[in-house]
C-alpha cells in the first residue's frame, strides 16, 4: 500500500479543489498548475519535506502499471505526455525509483514523529494525534484505484 496525501489545487482566485493523490503525482500537478498552486490542506504551499501524519489521507494500492495510469489520468500537452515530461520515458525506471524514495522518506518521517509523540505521551502535555479510523476507506474507490483529480 502506498500513502496518498491531502492536496488542494488553486485553479484560480475562486476555484480551489481538494484532492487526495499519491506523493509522486505532486510533481505532475505542479507542472500542470504551477508550483504555487499546489497547496496543503491548510492552504500553504505544499512542501513534501514538511509533510506530517495529518497530511496523509490514507493508503491505496498502486496500479499494476502506474506509468500508464498517470498517462491516462493526466494526458498530454503540446510537449507530449505529462508523466514523461516529469519522469522521463517509462523504460528509464525513474517513476518507480521516485515512488520508492518518496514512500520510504514519508514512512521514516511519520515513524520518527510518532516515536517522538509516543515518548512524550506519558507526560500529559501532548494532545491526541494521528489519522481518523477509516481514512483509508474514505480515499479509495470500490476498486481500490487512486482518487482522481
Amino acid at each position: 500500500m502506498t500513502p496518498v496525501i491531502h492536496v488542494t489545487i488553486r485553479r484560480d482566485a475562486h476555484t480551489i479543489t481538494p484532492v487526495a493523490v499519491f506523493l509522486h503525482e505532486v510533481a505532475i500537478l505542479q507542472t500542470i498548475f504551477g508550483q504555487e498552486s499546489i497547496q496543503n490542506k491548510d492552504g500553504k504551499l505544499l512542501d513534501l519535506k514538511s509533510l506530517t501524519e495529518a497530511d496523509i489521507a490514507g493508503e491505496v494500492a498502486l496500479a499494476e502499471n502506474e506509468f500508464e495510469r498517470l498517462a491516462a489520468k493526466y494526458g498530454a500537452n503540446e510537449d507530449g505526455l505529462l508523466v514523461e515530461q516529469v519522469y522521463g520515458k517509462q523504460a528509464s525506471g525513474n517513476l518507480e525509483a521516485v515512488i520508492d524514495r518518496l514512500t520510504e522518506a514519508l514512512a521514516k518521517k511519520v515513524s520518527k514523529a510518532s516515536s517522538a509523540t509516543a515518548a512524550t505521551a506519558g507526560d500529559g502535555k501532548t494532545g491526541r494525534g494521528g489519522r481518523a479510523a477509516g481514512a483509508t476507506a474514505a480515499t479509495a474507490g470500490d476498486d481500490g484505484a487512486a482518487p482522481q483529480v
